[in-house]
């Protein structure tokens, strides 16, 4: 049957008319009118397209053998009165991130379900009323005809008529229409294909989350109803779902099958009036612990703790097997049972509702094992065998070793009951390692479970900065503001052990240290500090950091272990050192511990290490006596116990030994000779020696010395020069304040003056002068000299040829000395003195720094007296002119003794 032009303008305005409805009523052609639209030509198509405001590439193709429906499956439509998911509704009553299995799949947050809209209709779909045919005519004819299924289930083929194909499957019904069309007309070929499919109503009964009556598509499974209700209940069965035809039972849907094996063969599609109904939940129990996939398991009739097992994926490779735990309810309570996984016969073991099994995790000791800790390449644990020695462990010094390590001190480790309790063996490295495949000297056999402890020389330690790294990194995940913290920065390990040490001291401790409560950010790193180092031997995520440890460092779980293992029946295994050795501190009483072993534990001595006498410390005594403990001390001569090994000494528990230091080796005395000696600079002294010892060493005066003026200083006279400089002025300024409260007048016009002289005094240094006769110390009298101490200065002048003129008088200044004159000589030079002056206190500060009142004389202010070159004479301020300031002279006095010694210093 050929197309008229007639049937074409009639399809074009069928097809206008048809998108002008899409664009009013906003509703989707059918399929049939999208093939009439698509078989117009493309130039109509795009103008009608664009016309009506329609995306030709929105529309989709209707003509394939394998047509898709456009809406299979109606999804449940969630409204605003969502029911709450299995997991929200089991979140408060059982254990959080456990569940029941498979119930996320119909978790409505996550949309895994996707409808049998876009399915191919499978060759033996069986058709029924309302079922859609698309037939297309070539070859002779072309037409694209759309067959709809009446309720007789016949369809009206053109020119022929009805045909049946009410319960023939899709294939069948395409060959019985092709043949009919190919019979009737020569040349004409026909492709069947499958359009609108028609709706079923199916009934979900039981324990859906959802339940009721539901239009769905002819193709529509087990699953894809599951999904349209919602899934199952809290209560309802994963396991027994069964589909209900007619009052007969046609399938039985376990879900299990098909998300554990992958088999879906009892998922059939449903036919209209079906039920499907979910069972109540049959036997759950729980698994978990260390199996791959722990949760809650609904369990059939035959299934026993093997089956279970495979549910959950199988065990972890760390799974203690030989030891399952099973928690059982029953009427007289909870009861708990241990399997063994490994007996067959207890697999087969049936369990029962709300049972629960917990499968442990085995411990991460492995139990022939020994643990090779601090200095060395590769710290770890190492499989132990039969007659393994350490030096077949550490085989090569060079590789094995670091080139900090300490090959004198080496410390073994082992367990001695099952209480854990530790015994400590010390050994030298050097000699317990095979060099050149030679049998080592004291070769150290080693036993499962031994530790050992291998260290850095003295306080060194090896690449410290990966190890304060690690800390950083462990700290910030608990505290992200200490990002730029100062407390990360710097030496963060050692910065705490100091703490840490301190708090947790074995000997002398009062009682034992617990861990800080304290959430500040100091205490946070120091307990991630203390954390590590008491797992360093054992935690395989520490101890490759225990090569950068310090000894004391790598020392303190030992000693915790020694301490927590002791009690009133046995005494605390520790011994102390202190004094002159490289690393002192508590160290652990090794089975072999002496005298000599402690000082090479704590790294050997010092070079101040006194070794004719050093002191040990022992209790005796138990602790349970009333009278206490009584302490012994024992004199050592530590020469003759080192180079005789016999009179060593073996230590007890809680001895200490106190290396004394060589007396004054770490004193350093160093004096100053500046001036004129033949050779000036600093000379280190010992103690004893005297200052003309020292003027000897540096040759001597010279030609120009004038050993009289010498000004010799000290430091703890110019601090005692200091503190009474500030308590003269102290009282000074309490005498002014005083005077300017009782007589404002008098006081008022001359407090400028001392006001003033007060601020200069503030600003001069003390000089620290103490005065000697230098010639006398030269001429060898024994009762002028003095012995030198640390920081003692000797300033010798060139021969001075003055005598200067200071204080009250008219033109003070130097004039050159003339032997003869006397003090009033030299004061009448200066011009006499000023209204304000004290005649009668005039003194002299000698050049050596003493000072001389000169006699008095009625008839004149001063008598003649003898003066020396490098005198100076000070012409004093009346106190009685200052209105009675009764410390006015002392101050003035100290003040131009003070300016004196200065004046005489910076001639140099």
């Amino acid at each position: 049957m050929r197309l008229s032009k007639s049937f074409f303008r009639k399809l074009v305005v069928s097809t206008a008319a048809l998108f002008m409805a899409a664009s009013v009523m906003a509703q989707q052609p059918s399929a049939a009118q999208i093939e009439q639209f698509k078989a117009l030509p493309k130039a109509q198509q795009e103008a009608l397209a664009k016309q009506y405001g329609i995306d030709i590439s929105q529309l989709g193709n209707v003509g394939a053998a394998d047509r898709l429906q456009d809406e299979a499956v109606m999804p449940l439509k969630q409204g605003n009165d969502r029911q709450p998911s299995f997991t929200e509704r089991v979140s408060t009553t059982r254990p959080e991130g456990l569940q029941r299995f498979g119930a996320n799949l119909f978790d409505a947050n996550v949309s895994t379900f996707a409808p049998v809209a876009n399915a191919p209709v499978p060759e033996n779909y069986r058709l029924g009323p309302d079922d859609t045919l698309l037939l297309q005519l070539y070859g002779k004819q072309n037409d694209n005809l759309e067959l709809v299924v009446n309720r007789e289930g016949n369809v009206n083929l053109p020119d022929l008529g009805p045909v049946n194909v009410a319960g023939l499957t899709f294939l069948q019904a395409s060959n019985l229409i092709r043949t009919r069309l190919t019979e009737a007309n020569i040349g004409l070929q026909a492709a069947v294909t499958m359009g609108q499919l028609r709706t079923i109503n199916i009934f979900v009964a039981g324990e859906a989350k959802n339940p009721g009556m539901y239009a769905v598509s002819a193709l529509t499974s087990v699953t894809q109803a599951l999904f349209v209700s919602g899934g199952v209940s809290e209560i309802g069965s994963l396991r027994n779902i069964r589909v209900t035809r007619n009052g007969q039972i046609v399938s039985t849907f376990d879900l299990y099958d098909l998300l554990l094996n992958g088999q879906n063969k009892n998922d059939i599609l449903l036919q209209h009036g079906d039920v499907l109904f979910i069972s109540p939940v049959g036997k759950v129990v729980t698994i978990e612990g260390e199996v791959r996939r722990p949760a809650h398991y609904e369990l059939a009739a035959d299934d026993n703790l093997s089956t279970l097992v495979k549910m959950a994926g199988g065990l972890q490779p760390g799974a203690q097997t030989n030891a399952l735990s099973l928690q059982r309810a029953t009427a007289a309570g909870r009861e708990l049972l241990t399997i063994d996984f490994n007996n067959s016969q207890q697999q087969q073991l049936n369990l029962v509702t709300g049972d629960r099994i917990l499968v442990p995790e085995q411990p991460n000791r492995i139990h022939e094992q020994i643990t090779l800790a601090g200095a060395v390449a590769r710290p770890g644990h190492v499989a132990w065998r039969s007659g393994l020695h350490l030096h077949q462990v550490i085989s090569n010094s060079w590789s094995d070793l670091l080139n900090t390590t300490d090959t004198d001190y080496a410390l073994l480790i082992r367990k001695q009951n099952i209480r854990g309790d530790v015994v400590v063996m010390q050994f030298n490295l050097a000699e317990a390692l095979a060099y050149n495949q030679q049998t080592p000297a004291k070769p150290v056999l080693l036993q499962p479970q031994d530790i050992v402890v291998v260290f850095n020389q003295a306080n060194a330690s090896y690449q410290r900065e990966s190890l304060n790294a690690f800390i950083r990194r462990g700290v910030q995940e608990h505290l992200a503001q200490l990002a730029n913290n100062t407390l990360l920065s710097g030496d963060i390990a050692a910065n705490n052990f100091r703490n840490i040490e301190a708090r947790t001291a074995v000997i002398g401790a009062s009682q034992f240290a617990t861990e800080s409560q304290d959430v500040s950010a100091e205490s946070i790193i120091e307990n991630f500090v203390a954390n590590m180092l008491s797992q360093i031997y054992v935690d395989s995520k520490y101890i490759e950091f225990s090569k950068h440890l310090t000894r004391r460092e790598l020392l303190f779980p030992l000693l915790q272990q020694l301490r927590k293992q002791s009690n009133n029946l046995q005494a605390i295994p520790v011994v102390s050192i202190s004094g002159d050795v490289k690393v002192p501190g508590e160290y652990p009483l090794t089975s072999n511990a002496s005298v000599s072993a402690l000082l090479i534990a704590a790294g050997g001595l010092t070079n101040s290490a006194y070794l004719n006498r050093a002191e040990l410390s022992r209790f005796s005594g138990q602790q349970v006596q009333q009278s206490g403990m009584t302490q012994q001390n024992i004199n050592i001569n530590l020469a003759e116990m080192l180079n005789n090994p016999e009179a060593d000494l073996a230590l007890q528990s809680r001895d200490r030994l106190n290396v004394l230091s060589i007396p004054d080796w770490s004193k350093v005395r160093l004096v100053n000779l500046q001036g004129e000696v033949k050779f000036p600079g600093t000379y280190q002294v010992i103690k004893g020696e005297k200052l003309s010892d020292v003027i000897q060493r540096a040759g001597g005066f010279t030609e120009n010395a004038y050993p009289y003026g010498a000004v010799f200083t000290r430091n703890n006279i110019k601090e005692r020069e200091k503190q009474q400089a500030e308590r003269l002025l102290a009282q000074l300024k309490a005498d002014i304040a005083s005077k300017a409260l009782t007589n404002t007048n008098a006081l008022g016009a001359a407090a400028s003056p001392p006001l003033a002289l007060i601020n200069e005094l503030q600003t001069i240094e003390p000089v620290g002068r103490l005065v000697i006769d230098l010639e006398q110390i030269m001429l060898g009298r024994a009762d002028f000299d003095i012995e030198m101490e640390d920081g003692d200065a000797l300033f010798v002048p060139r021969t001075q040829n003055s005598v200067t003129v200071m204080g009250e008088v008219q033109h003070p200044g130097s004039h050159r000395f003339r032997a003869g004159m006397s003090v009033n000589d030299y004061l009448a030079l200066a011009g006499g003195s000023r209204k304000r002056a004290d005649e009668k206190r005039v003194f002299v500060i000698r050049a050596d720094g003493s000072v001389m009142v000169p006699t008095q004389n009625r008839w004149f202010g001063t008598a003649n007296n003898d003066l020396k070159p490098g005198d100076t004479i000070i012409m004093p301020l009346d106190t009685e002119y200052k209105d009675g300031l009764s410390m006015w002279a002392q101050v003035t006095q100290i003040f131009y003794q003070t300016a004196v010694a200065i004046a005489a210093l910076n001639s140099f």
